[in-house]
């Protein structure tokens, strides 16, 4: 199970490794298409959006005065990214798509994309939920994700 960027992990993983992935659960992923939106996030901008977190990821990381540098390869990684036909294509074990309903991350659009895309997909959309639908409406998200995993088809 992955959420954001973890779905996006788990979407290569279940690409290439197929034999240790029975199930994926993706939360917040649609298809990513290159140039989808301009990223260019620093530290400042970061600090601003979320302060207390980004406290938090200096004091853990060992090295925080590579913040910059690993800005510039975040920003780079997301605007060069393609997560497309060609890598859904290769996912063949059963993946269960949720996305909230006004996910600004990961739109609507990109994730029905990605279900058309899938060849073993059930789709759940959370009512009113925003990215993390999961902290939004978590009974929705359970309910829909149990019986996903206890399915043994």
């Amino acid at each position: 199970m992955g959420f954001s960027e973890g779905a996006y992990t788990g979407y290569f993983f279940a690409k290439n490794y197929p034999e240790k992935i029975s199930k994926l659960v993706a939360i917040g992923a649609g298809e990513w298409k290159k140039g989808f939106r301009k990223f260019d996030m620093n530290l400042s901008s970061a600090v601003a959006f979320d302060e207390a977190y980004w406290k938090q990821q200096l004091q853990l990381r060992p090295e925080p005065k590579q913040i910059d540098e690993w800005f510039s390869n975040v920003n780079n990684y997301y605007n060069t990214v393609d997560i497309r036909k060609n890598i859904f294509d290769q996912i063949k074990c059963p993946v269960l798509l949720l996305a909230g309903e006004k996910d600004q991350n990961a739109p609507l659009n990109t994730v029905i994309d990605a279900y058309h895309l899938l060849p073993n997909v059930q789709l759940g959309i959370i009512p009113n939920a925003p990215h993390p639908a999961f902290l939004a409406n978590f009974p929705a998200v359970w309910t829909t994700i149990t019986p996903f995993l206890n399915n043994t088809d």
